[in-house]
């Protein structure tokens, strides 16, 4: 199938020579975040501070309490425990907490955990938490741990800024700099330079440069970034390769499990997929890990798994940052397939509850005719899917438009079920995973070549429109290519490729017109936009850093 060219303009500004940073002397300056479960141990740890100067102190006790906090302030030292409770740990919270942007480039990060679980915290310390302390501790090992941590973040201090400003690619040309003025610490500034990069989403120069840095040093984390730019590159069987290796090396690094999984799904290895995973949540079964597993175990037609792993993700979602209503419309789906209509009923019951929503609720909705038609009671299933098709949206979410697709089919309206697909395909085109849940819905009603036509006829509509705007653009007539792109967001406004593909081309239109107050409005607002839809979009970033410097450039209002 042809694929959507991406369409690139870039611009960078010259970079600022770093200012000195000083020692550490005592901890009045700092923002400090303690996180644990345990009220005593909170209390504990704050005293503890208390008496090396620390006076601005915040508490979390849970993971999503501590990410909403990390995302509301730029903590400089956060002691996180590795034992959070309802299934989450410190790791959780790290690593989300690096991928939302909700730490500082300086910011240090020590986990604290007890003796019995050393192990499996010490085996994924290669993901980059600044320190592991084994409780329990006196206060003086405390500070020596803290101190030496901030010593060795203080020069990534002059990044600070600019990281959490989101300008990644000038945090990238700091890191280059910062390397060179300070060489012991050059191993530190890759790291993070290949953070940053993974960030943005520069795949080829992640692979490009951990292939060379790997020829004299075989670093686990830099493999790690290796396997999930082939990943994303799509070059599985060298990604397989690595990620294997690094679990051969270090079997208790669980995003290696993480990895491979999904280089055995792209490939449709599902049983592999479904093993590696099933290995890695007996070790740590993350909310993240646990909803992939649910998927794969559906894509296998694995119910009873797929039952209990959706279930799992449900209730440790209901302690997270970001519960999901799919969760719950999948295990409906898995439910209704075992014949549990009781246990279908109550997740429907349990979305009313669980979500307020109105596009939630008319979920809700059709899950019960679902249920209905279920129990042959053709009338109210009819009744319930007409209201819900009434009330919903006209661009409802793929989980609701998919389910009143797979409604309508029940009751044999495939003129109604086609349109409510093609209006969800068209705003996720390039997703394998959507693709996979459009043939899984037509396949269990006996239409599955019409669900591959489906997928098919709506990629190759919007590829060939798309690539004409790009087209237009490289031409030169970037007027015409910005005005094709809005045009098609019309009938596909949440279409994350469409989207950049606009920006790129309003901000490039804005640059060859010398400044045009209007496109750079729309530009941000689509900025906007794609931000709502996908907050870790590496390309998003990338086109907001070239979205400031044309504001700067020609002094326009920010919108």
């Amino acid at each position: 199938m042809s694929q959507v060219r991406p369409y690139s303009f870039t611009q960078r500004a010259a970079i600022d020579e770093p200012v000195a940073t000083t020692g550490v002397r005592d901890f009045s300056q700092y923002k400090i975040l303690v996180i644990d479960h345990v009220s005593a141990m909170r209390m504990t740890l704050g005293m503890m501070l208390g008496q090396f100067g620390a006076k601005q102190i915040e508490y979390a006790s849970r993971s999503d309490e501590a990410l909403a906090q990390m995302r509301g302030c730029a903590y400089d030292i956060i002691l996180c425990a590795y034992d959070l409770g309802h299934g989450f740990d410190g790791l959780y919270v790290f690593e989300a907490a690096r991928r939302y942007g909700a730490l500082k480039a300086s910011s240090v990060f020590i986990l604290l955990t007890a003796e019995r679980q050393s192990g499996k915290v010490i085996g994924a310390a290669e993901l980059a938490p600044d320190a592991i302390l084994l409780k329990p501790f006196t206060g003086e090992v405390l500070y020596a741990r803290i101190e030496r941590a901030l010593h060795k973040k203080s020069p990534f201090q002059p990044i600070d800024a600019v990281y959490i400003a989101n300008d990644f690619v000038r945090a990238i040309q700091l890191c280059e700099f910062a390397s060179k003025e300070n060489p012991a610490q050059a191993v530190d500034f890759l790291r993070m330079k290949i953070h940053l990069l993974l960030r943005i989403g520069d795949w080829k120069t992640v692979r490009d440069l951990a292939r060379t840095e790997l020829v004299e040093q075989d670093w686990p984390w830099l493999k790690m970034a290796l396997g999930k730019a082939l990943l994303q590159l799509k070059e599985y069987t060298e990604a397989q390769q690595i990620f294997q290796q690094v679990i051969n090396q270090y079997p208790l690094m669980l995003a290696a499990y993480d990895g491979l999984a999904q280089t055995f799904s792209a490939t449709h290895d599902l049983a592999a997929a479904k093993q590696t995973l099933q290995a890695a949540c007996e070790r740590s079964p993350m909310l993240a890990r646990r909803r992939e597993l649910g998927e794969v175990a559906i894509a296998a037609e694995d119910w009873s798994l797929a039952e209990a792993a959706l279930s799992d993700s449900i209730r440790m979602a209901r302690f997270s940052f970001v519960p999901q209503v799919s969760d719950y419309a999948a295990l409906a789906e898995v439910q209704l397939r075992r014949g549990d209509v009781a246990g279908a009923r109550q997740t429907a019951g349990q979305i009313r509850q669980d979500f307020p929503r109105s596009d939630d609720r008319i979920l809700a909705d059709v899950l019960e005719s679902n249920v209905a038609l279920k129990l042959g009671e053709t009338s109210k299933a009819r009744n319930l899917l007409d209201a819900a098709l009434q009330a919903a949206s006209s661009a409802p979410s793929a989980t609701l438009g998919l389910a009143l697709a797979q409604s309508c089919l029940g009751l044999n309206r495939m003129a109604e079920a086609q349109t409510l697909t093609r209006a969800v395909l068209q705003n996720r085109h390039d997703d394998p995973k959507l693709a996979a849940q459009v043939a899984r819905v037509f396949k269990s009603q006996g239409q599955e070549a019409e669900a591959l036509r489906l997928i098919e006829a709506t990629a190759a509509d919007i590829v060939q429109l798309n690539n004409e705007a790009v087209a237009l653009a490289q031409a030169g007539d970037l007027t015409a290519a910005a005005e094709r792109f809005l045009a098609a967001l019309q009938d596909m406004p949440n279409n994350l490729q469409i989207l950049l593909n606009t920006v790129n081309a309003l901000l490039a239109l804005v640059n060859q017109l010398g400044g045009h107050a209007g496109y750079l409005r729309q530009a941000g607002e689509l900025l906007t936009r794609v931000q709502a839809l996908d907050s870790t979009s590496g390309r998003a970033l990338q086109l907001a850093e070239i979205y400031r410097k044309t504001q700067r450039r020609f002094a326009l209002s920010a919108i």
